[in-house]
């Protein structure tokens, strides 16, 4: 983003919200000011002295940046963005301290820091450019971030993004004491489609068998692409087993209800969909997984068996 752009965002930008962490009351003061005047339109500034207060405002609300200082009443800045580095947040940091060391800048730019700022080095521009470059980097880290979490096919989250929301709908089933459903869905008669049409038209088919499944589930669960015809969902706040069987088998029938259209062909496959229960049938993420895919195998072979009588019974009144 160039110089000049950046300093025209900072300026329009409308409801930021922002961050203080600051011992010093009257520097506090001072960098409200200085904010105001770079973002006047702003949507409110906060302001703690603490190391600890600042975790827990961060980690409660959303802020747009946070002006760091180093040196805090109860620890430092390098420490805050420790605590709160692991969940991901949209916030863009930029360390605004006394210290300028090259390696205290270096250790808060790698712990997730947008910006350095030296406080008796920087003006109300450097600090416009700030705002604007450290959330204009944030929001390039957010997409990248949510690019490499994506199916590039469906558009559904991938195997990465799948492990990381069950792990994080368990924290918060186990902190609101309730449920989550974990669903493993493997397609049936996929294959030959790919061989005998080609994978352009399987694509094609494994995008809108995507389509069906985002429809049968709520927008708070999420639904991502394992790989190959493999599917995976993560059911927040299931009211029970027998709910979680209904949407397994509603799942099942969805895919293996009208055909697809596709090309001017009409195609018909299935899927096999496996289901378990946090914390039923488990509290361990890997034990979920594996007991889902499981149960998604023996839902295969069921449905295998069922085909394969169904055309004994077929022959045999040939037969006749």
């Amino acid at each position: 983003m160039p110089t000049e752009d950046a300093i025209l965002f900072a300026e329009k930008a409308t409801d930021l919200r922002f961050l203080v962490v600051e011992d010093d009351p009257d520097y506090a003061v001072f960098m409200e000011a200085q904010i105001n005047a770079c973002a006047p339109k702003n949507g409110g500034i906060d302001h703690v002295a603490g190391a600890e207060e600042a975790i827990s405002l961060l980690t409660e609300n959303v802020y747009d940046v946070c002006f760091l200082d180093y040196y805090l009443k109860d620890g430092n800045g390098l420490e805050v963005m420790q605590a709160v580095g692991s969940r991901n947040l949209a916030t863009a940091f930029v360390f605004v301290t006394v210290d300028n060391k090259k390696e205290t800048a270096f250790q808060a730019l790698t712990l997730g820091a947008m910006d350095y700022l030296v406080k008796a080095n920087f003006t109300p521009f450097d600090l416009s450019k700030s705002i604007a470059y450290s959330l204009y980097r944030k929001f390039r880290e957010i997409r990248l971030q949510t690019e490499a979490l994506k199916d590039s096919l469906t558009g559904l989250g991938n195997r990465n993004l799948f492990n990381e929301q069950l792990s994080q709908a368990i924290e918060r089933a186990k902190r609101d004491n309730e449920k989550v459903g974990v669903l493993m869905i493997d397609l049936d008669r996929f294959k030959p489609v790919n061989d005998k049409y080609g994978h352009q038209m399987g694509d094609e088919l494994l995008k809108q068998v995507a389509e069906r499944i985002v429809t049968e589930t709520r927008g708070s669960d999420v639904v991502a692409r394992l790989g190959g015809d493999e599917f995976a969902a993560v059911l927040i706040r299931v009211a029970s087993r027998e709910y979680l069987d209904r949407i397994r088998k509603k799942l099942a029938a969805a895919i293996d209800g009208q055909p697809y259209k596709i090309d001017n062909r009409w195609l018909k496959i299935g899927a096999s969909v496996g289901a378990s229960l946090f914390p039923d049938d488990s509290s361990n993420i890997h034990d979920l997984v594996h007991m889902a895919d499981v149960h998604m195998y023996e839902e295969k072979e069921k449905r295998r068996d069922a085909a394969n009588e169904n055309l004994r019974s077929y022959r045999d009144a040939v037969k006749l």
